[in-house]
C-alpha cells in the first residue's frame, strides 16, 4: 500500500479549506484540516506530516505563532504560507518565522501544487 504525502491545513475559512482539502486529495495528498492556529499546533503534535499550508490570521493563534510551534520541533518540514496578508514586512515576518515559501490569496489551486510538489 502506498504511503500518502500528509499535509497538514490549517485554515479557518471552512469553504476555503474544503476546497483546497478536495483539490489536494484529487492529486494524491492526505489532508487534515484545522480551522485555529491552537488546534492545528495540536494536531501537528499528534501526529506525522510531510508539510504544513498555514493561513496567518487564525483564531487563537496565529500562522506565525503556529509556525514557531513547528518548528522548534522541525527545522525540516515545509511550511507554506497561504494569507490575505501581502505587504512585504509579512511576508518577511513569515520567513523569519520558518516559512519556506508565501502565497498570496487569492491563488491558483496549480500554483499551490506545482509549490508543494517543489517543496516536497
Amino acid at each position: 500500500m502506498e504511503i500518502k504525502t500528509r499535509i497538514l491545513l490549517a485554515e479557518d475559512d471552512n469553504h476555503l479549506s474544503e476546497l483546497m482539502k478536495e483539490a489536494l486529495e484529487e492529486a494524491g495528498y492526505a489532508v487534515t484540516v484545522s480551522s485555529d492556529g491552537q488546534s492545528a499546533i495540536n494536531t501537528f503534535d499528534k501526529h506525522k506530516f510531510d508539510i504544513c499550508l498555514l493561513d496567518i490570521m487564525m483564531p487563537l493563534k496565529d500562522g506565525f505563532m503556529v509556525a514557531k510551534k513547528i518548528r522548534q520541533q522541525s527545522d525540516v518540514i515545509p511550511i507554506l504560507f497561504i494569507s490575505t496578508k501581502t505587504m512585504e514586512e509579512d511576508k518577511i515576518k513569515g520567513y523569519l518565522t520558518g516559512a519556506d515559501d508565501y502565497i498570496p490569496k487569492p491563488f491558483s489551486l496549480k500554483e499551490l501544487l506545482l509549490k508543494i510538489e517543489v517543496l516536497l
